[in-house]
This record gives C-alpha cells, structure tokens and sequence, in this order.
C-alpha cells in the first residue's frame, strides 16, 4: 500500500469509493449521493490524499484550515488558541473491504504530520454514532476536547466530536 498525493484523475473512484462507504456506514450522513463529488472534490481542501493497494484505491483523507464554526470555536476556547492555528484532519474513509489493515490509522498520520509541518495544531470532529471512526482516533492516541451540535440546512441537527490530535495537549 502507498499514500500519495490526490490527483485529478483520482476523483471519480474517490466519488465512488465515498459511495460504497456511505452506503455501508452512512457517512457522510447529510449528503445525497449526488452531492459527494463536491464533497470530495472540496475547494477548501490545503492537502489531500489517498490510498492506494494495487492501483486500487482504497482510503482518502483531506486537510482543511476550517470546520464549522461550532468546532472551531470549542477547539479555539478548549486550546486556547485562535481558529487559524489548526488544521482539520477530514474526509478520512477507507474501503470496507480494506479496512482492518491499518489504512485509516496511516491516512490520519499523514494528515496529521502534514499540519504539524505547517505549523498547526491537528484536530478533527466526527458524528457520535461513528464508534469505529472514534475507536481509530482514541486508540491513535487522539483526546475528546468536546461535544457541539451542528443544525443542518434541513432543520436537523448532528451532533460531533471534538478531537485533539496527541501533540497538542503534550
């Protein structure tokens, strides 16, 4: 398995791969199928990645200046630090049928390692009942910082997950 940069020729498999995964975990779980190209494609994206197994792809993971703002403000008053001081580990998803063999644990390093390499502090958010995502960040040593609830365009709301990647609380 290799992780190397996304490119332009990725984003269609990276659509579908997106496609299979939330057909099986319903993540992401405010989008339709049509709208997980922009998902994917993400204009506010500093760096992203994939896995790749074979010429298979199989795990992708972005780096973002910003999440919601409900997250950066927790991030924000839990660090105490401003909201440009962190980079947001995001869109992280591996294929089922490669899960398991350490893909997603390697994709959240990269992500990691490439903000720390900038110069920002590692955080994510991830909806409570995705247990076997908050098992990944725990045992990869991430903290819970807390808890905020996102409203959504069509009136419901999620609630996330605050996560500090290690370096930041040593």
């Amino acid at each position: 398995m290799i992780v190397r940069r996304r490119t332009k020729e990725d984003l269609g498999r990276c659509t579908q791969l997106a496609q299979e995964v939330q057909s099986v975990d319903g993540y992401p779980p405010y989008l339709q199928k049509g709208e997980l190209a922009p998902f994917i494609r993400s204009s506010d994206a500093m760096a992203v990645w994939v896995a790749e197994n074979d010429g298979d792809l199989i795990g992708h993971v972005a780096l973002h200046a910003r999440s919601s703002d409900a997250v950066m403000d927790l991030a924000s008053a839990v660090a105490d630090r401003p909201p440009d001081r962190f980079g947001v580990v995001a869109r992280l998803f591996v294929s089922p049928e490669a899960r398991g063999r350490g893909v997603g644990r390697i994709l959240l390093h990269t992500a990691e390692a490439h903000a720390l390499g900038l110069g920002l502090y590692p955080i994510l958010d991830v909806v409570t009942r995705f247990r076997s995502a908050i098992a990944l960040y725990e045992q990869c040593g991430w903290t819970r910082a807390g808890t905020v609830t996102l409203a959504l365009p069509d009136g419901s709301a999620l609630d996330e997950f605050v996560y500090f990647a290690p370096v930041l609380l040593s």
